[in-house]
């Protein structure tokens, strides 16, 4: 029997004896009449009329997926009613038409009949297609009929705000070296991200406490924030305390206050921006550590070789990302991500606008955080323009700008923007300047290659952007401007602290930036692999202090084997130039035809900087349990500069609580143990949960009975002793799917619908969803009621909490699940009381395969 949703159970066994009928009905003339009295025995007057009507459903309200021109837009309740030509077809009522858009383009187009139902068949080119057995509704309607939306749009009545929720998020990092010539040394640090919903309302804390050798901890709060959305009909978000500005008009701007923002998050997929990616090498087990805007947003541990990290979910929509490698031996690698957005485009007839009023706030100064207010504004004139406006006012300084974005159609998208900015400098004097921007974007599909961005700025030479003022103001000490800076050759040197590994540079001029560039660009070669390049460069009215960060790679997979060549080149305002090129490639050692128990692989890397030579590295990973969530690494290295060869070996584990690794590095010079540990804790009505880190809209599943089964695409998450478990993530303002593994299910476990879709959480919202498991035996019952066969069609009920555990098919027979022993139950096939029964079950067998079959009475409600 095809599994159906609760609802269409009854239906179907109703039917079930009527197909055979119909059959019979459609081999008679068409004036011979299907003689249903012998049905009046063995079921109910609506099972008849379906036979003598030939109905394919009976009156009444299911639960449909609904699609629309082969997309799947909800699931949802559908009414089916007879209409006045005796044929039982989907109700679609005003809210159906506003629900999904469609529109009447005449009045002979919009039929109504007395029940309120629209005729949707008057639209020319429309049809309906109704798949009972799958419970979907089909619609082809044509694309004049439906107002138009982007792909992935979501109708904001799915948006769910959540439950009220607390959450706290933690990541924790340890590292130990012992050298053979200096003393040993650690470092320790602790992230936290956490705070707590309610209702619409969400507040968010993120801090680290970060202790090294020699120093004491520093415990850093780097933002406190209360936010919300607003669903009117330019999605718009609240945000109070900590936040950022966008660079849509100007750069972007931390600061503490409140903004009124449109919120490019609630529109769909397609029309959002892009995420930098940060990728870099490793040459040992190493910590990598990112700042913005003089903060540490992320840090993490990584194994030799190549990395890439893709999450940066506090990184600012601008603003270069320093990358610092901290090598296991103390050396540190440092380069500069450039990450800016796409071209400022607005849809035609929308606006996007931001209101911002509070203080400027940068890690890298604490001496001068002026207030400020500014304010942007776009919007689409038609599909190809986009004008744009913006001012700032702050403590002695005065922004404007004005720009115009266009689409160039095949050619791709190009914004230009002119701003004009009077500034208050630390010496009194009154700067005037302009700045003109150019920015680019393009997707040559035809031609495999991606031009994610191409930005440049010209300045004048008196030009100071806000960020520029303040630190004009800020770097100006006894007279002269200070400027600290990195020593090459100190990063080097694992005996000095931080502090003592800056440099500092004082001058009578502030350097002002006359140009700078960006560019990032993807060209696939199809079946010769890819090419990527970065690019960013920055001149200063000072020539001698340009400073540029680019990078360029390949990379192409052959068969299961797959390699790589990449060159990085840095130069810092006060550095001379850093270079890096190296080659890896990634063979896997199992057989390829053989089933993969443990995805072994080898990875190979070899590295050559002019500062620390030459460095090759080779590993051995595998991965280990049922669900691969256990990992190891087997490495060795050789550093060409230090004559050193080491051994490491590293494990990560994932599990439903928490993540954890722990890796260990041996040479003849150092020894080095690094452990680090992340999860989430997450307090609800139900209780305290832990599990994986939850920064991105976690779910919460419910699933009493289900102890130990598996989440599907979840590696390591299983439900636990008190029946939940925490889905870590998913994407807000999106349709996302929860599943659990039908494998894991028990005989004596039943679930109606082990999947649940259509999730749709708003941004950071806590969402709980529950699968109501049913544990019990299963029966197969032969029923009869006034010595005859029960109705077939009629549900069978428990008399105590009315949950749904059968129905009755042919014969009285009903196949029960998740019952007890003597458990009470009803049988229902009307709402009087001659159409309800009761019976009590005997005690069942204890199997662990196949069900009892019994033969059971039903007596009228209220019969001893």
């Amino acid at each position: 029997m095809p599994h159906l949703h609760p609802r269409l159970n009854g239906m179907y066994f109703r039917l079930t004896v009527l197909y055979f009928c119909m059959s019979c009905t459609l081999s008679h003339a068409a004036n011979e009449e299907f003689n249903t009295e012998f049905l009046q025995d063995v079921t109910d007057q609506v099972s008849v009329d379906a036979v003598k009507y030939g109905y394919r459903i009976v009156p009444g309200t299911y639960d449909f997926s609904i699609f629309i021109n082969n997309e799947k837009v909800d699931t949802r309740p559908v009414q089916f009613y007879k209409n006045e030509q005796n044929q039982i077809v989907p109700c679609f009522d005003q809210t159906f038409i506003d629900n999904y858009n469609i529109l009447f383009l005449s009045p002979e187009q919009k039929k109504q009949d007395a029940q309120g139902c629209y005729d949707l068949t008057a639209i020319p080119n429309v049809s309906i297609d109704q798949d009972i057995s799958l419970q979907k509704l089909s619609l082809s309607i044509p694309q004049v009929n439906l107002q138009q939306y982007a792909r992935g749009y979501v109708p904001t009545r799915l948006f769910n705000q959540g439950i009220n929720a607390v959450i706290l998020n933690y990541a924790a990092n340890s590292n130990y070296f012992n050298n053979k010539d200096t003393q040993d040394r650690h470092n320790n640090s602790l992230f936290l991200n956490g705070g707590f919903n309610w209702g619409a309302w969400r507040y968010r804390n993120q801090s680290n406490f970060t202790q090294y050798s020699g120093q004491s901890g520093r415990w850093q709060n780097i933002s406190n924030k209360l936010e919300r959305d607003l669903q009117t009909s330019t999605p718009t978000r609240l945000e109070i305390g900590d936040s950022f500005s966008n660079n849509d008009v100007f750069d972007s701007t931390n600061f503490r206050g409140i903004q009124l923002s449109s919120d490019a998050i609630q529109l769909p997929i397609g029309l959002q921006n892009y995420a930098p990616v940060i990728r870099g090498v490793a040459q040992t087990n190493a910590t990598v550590e990112i700042r913005q805007n003089g903060y540490i947003i992320y840090s993490t541990n990584v194994a030799p070789g190549n990395f890439t990290i893709n999450d940066l979910y506090a990184a600012n929509e601008s603003g270069n990302l320093e990358v610092s490698v901290i090598e296991s031996d103390g050396r540190i690698q440092k380069f500069v991500q450039p990450y800016s957005s796409v071209p400022n485009m607005v849809r035609a007839g929308q606006s996007k606008f931001q209101a911002t009023a509070g203080q400027y706030r940068s890690g890298l100064t604490d001496t001068y955080r002026p207030y400020f207010g500014q304010f942007t504004y776009a919007y689409g004139i038609n599909n190809a323009l986009t004008p744009y406006t913006g001012i700032i006012a702050a403590e002695d300084y005065y922004s404007a700008a004005a720009g115009l974005a266009w689409s160039l159609g095949g050619f791709g998208a190009f914004s230009s923007d002119i701003t004009y900015a009077q500034n208050k400098t630390a010496q009194g004097l009154t700067k005037e300047g302009v700045s003109l921007r150019f920015l680019y974007a393009k997707s040559l599909n035809s031609l495999g290659t991606n031009v994610r961005l191409v930005g440049y700025r010209y300045s004048t030479q008196d030009y100071y952007s806000l960020s520029d003022a303040v630190q004009e103001k800020s770097q100006w000490k006894n007279g002269l401007y200070q400027y600290s800076y990195d020593d090459t050759n100190a990063l080097n040197n694992e005996q000095l602290t931080e502090q003592e590994r800056r440099r500092y540079f004082y001058s009578s001029t502030y350097y002002n930036k006359r140009n700078q560039f960006q560019i990032s660009v993807n060209q696939s070669l199809g079946d010769w692999g890819q090419i990527y390049a970065t690019l960013a460069k920055t001149d200063f009215w000072q020539k001698e202090y340009d400073q540029e960060s680019w990078q360029i790679g390949y990379n192409k997979n052959y068969k299961d084997i797959a390699y790589g060549l990449y060159y990085q080149k840095n130069k810092s305002m006060f550095q001379g130039e850093d270079y890096n090129l190296g080659f890896n490639i990634s063979i896997p050692l199992e057989r390829p035809r053989a089933a993969k128990k443990y995805d072994l692989i080898s990875n190979n890397n070899y590295q050559y900087s002019h500062i620390t030579g030459s460095t090759a590295t080779t590993a051995l990973s595998a991965s280990f349990l049922e669900d691969k969530n256990l990992n190891a690494q087997l490495q060795f290295s050789h550093a060409e500069q230090s004559n050193n060869d080491s051994l490491a070996l590293n494990t990560n584990y994932r599990g439903t609580k928490l993540n954890s690794s722990f890796g260990y590095t041996y040479s003849d010079q150092y020894q080095q143990i690094s452990a680090s540990v992340n999860g989430g804790v997450l307090i609800h009505s139900g209780g305290i949960l832990f599990g994986q880190q939850m920064y991105s809209n976690p779910i919460i599943i419910e699933a009493k009975g289900a102890q130990g089964v598996r989440i599907d695409n979840q590696p390591g998450l299983k439900i636990d002793a008190s029946g939940y478990a925490v889905v870590s993530g998913s994407s807000a303002y999106m349709r996302n799917r929860v599943a659990l593994k039908a494998e894991d299910l028990g005989q004596n476990m039943n679930i109606d619908d082990p999947v649940i879709t259509d999730i749709v959480p708003t941004k950071f919202a806590i969402v709980k969803v529950k699968f109501d498991v049913k544990s019990g035996h299963s029966v197969l019952a032969n029923l009869r009621f006034n010595d005859k066969y029960l109705t077939t069609g009629a549900s069978i009920l428990d008399a105590k909490t009315q949950k749904n555990v059968g129905l009755v098919g042919l014969n009285g027979q009903a196949y029960l699940t998740g019952v007890q022993s003597q458990q009470q139950l009803v049988a229902k096939w009307g709402n009087t009381d001659d159409e309800q029964c009761k019976f009590i079950l005997p005690t069942l067998s204890n199997r662990e395969i196949g069900y009892d079959e019994i033969n059971l009475d039903c007596h009228v409600i209220g019969a001893q």
